[in-house]
């Protein structure tokens, strides 16, 4: 059976997932708003690769819709808002049909929340294996991560691994997606913004983007302290840091780390994968940084080195 789909946002992840789903031969909707709706009503949902020169722009034929009506049933509804706005969608989400809402968001406070408003059972959890950037015209470039650096991942709220994560898998995968199953989906959702959340405040205190920063040994070395504390913290907290490749985060020496760092923000990887989010999205990226300390804060652990990479207040050495 041909299964229907709700994209449940129409950015740059909303988009790529979409897209590719439907080229697959999902029969997918696209929910958008504004502009963004105004571009795919006009133009169709353009996709084109990033760091290949020889790829071509594919339009591609989805269904645009500008609302989520209650008695609109979906076999999945992916929701690919960012993580500022989810509060806001959960009334709609919850007053819908559909059976099943896979929230591919930043989140650091757990999923009792979303199940107590959408319904026991309606929640899975998944985090993309994507990035890139849409233009002024509405086109999307965009690149997918393989799967040792961080396939699109996903799992219960109660860890069990269930049919219907067989089957996204299952469909991520006949996509093009390179996709991983995960038993604990709270600890590896904050042990990546023990990640990315140093990685953007980085970008923001350099005041330039990944290139310059790939310049900036002050800011480099504040970043490395800051990356030690929050993985130290996720650590020590119980939480536990995951997926185990990460463990070494809070041990690896600092010149090392700097080094590392240097050498991948000055790579067009970096601009398509940590760049081009983090200087678009400044609002989600503060609100997850802010999340984080107060994450910590209820564990008693202060992160400090983060609070000055977040203020700009670091050493001069």
């Amino acid at each position: 059976m041909n299964k229907r789909i709700l994209i449940f946002g129409s950015g740059v992840i909303g988009s790529v997932y979409g897209g590719l789903l439907a080229k697959a031969g999902y029969d997918i909707s696209l929910l958008a708003r504004g502009k963004r709706l105004k571009d795919l009503q006009e133009k169709g949902l353009l996709l084109q690769r990033a760091m290949c020169p020889q790829a071509e722009t594919e339009a591609i034929a989805v269904r645009v819709v500008s609302e989520l009506r209650p008695d609109d049933a979906y076999d999945y509804v992916f929701v690919t808002l960012r993580a500022e706005q989810v509060e806001e969608a959960l009334p709609v989400l919850a007053a819908n049909a559909s059976g099943c809402f896979v929230f591919m968001v930043n989140h650091a406070g757990g999923y009792d929340r979303w199940e107590s408003i959408i319904g026991k059972g309606k929640v899975l959890v998944a985090f993309p294996g994507a990035g890139g950037r849409i233009d002024e015209e509405g086109k999307v470039f965009y690149s997918l991560t393989s799967r040792l650096i961080q396939p699109s991942t996903l799992g219960e709220p109660d860890g069990s691994l269930t049919p219907r994560i067989r089957e996204l898998r299952r469909m991520l995968r006949k996509a093009g997606f390179p996709t991983a199953g995960c038993r604990n989906m709270d600890a590896w959702q904050k042990t990546h913004l023990a990640l990315v959340c140093p990685l953007a405040c980085a970008i923001y205190c350099d005041g330039g983007n990944s290139r310059t920063l790939a310049n900036n040994r002050q800011v480099l070395t504040q970043l490395c302290k800051a990356l030690r504390e929050t993985f130290a913290f996720i650590h020590r907290s119980g939480i536990g840091i995951t997926p185990g490749k990460y463990r070494l985060m809070h041990i690896i020496p600092l010149p090392l780390m700097r080094f590392v760092l240097s050498r991948i923000y000055a790579s067009s990887w970096a601009e398509t994968f940590i760049d081009d989010h983090t200087r678009h999205a400044r609002g989600e990226m503060m609100h997850l940084t802010e999340a984080l300390i107060a994450l910590a804060a209820r564990h008693g652990c202060e992160l400090k080195e983060l609070g000055r990479l977040l203020t700009g207040r670091i050493d001069s050495k």
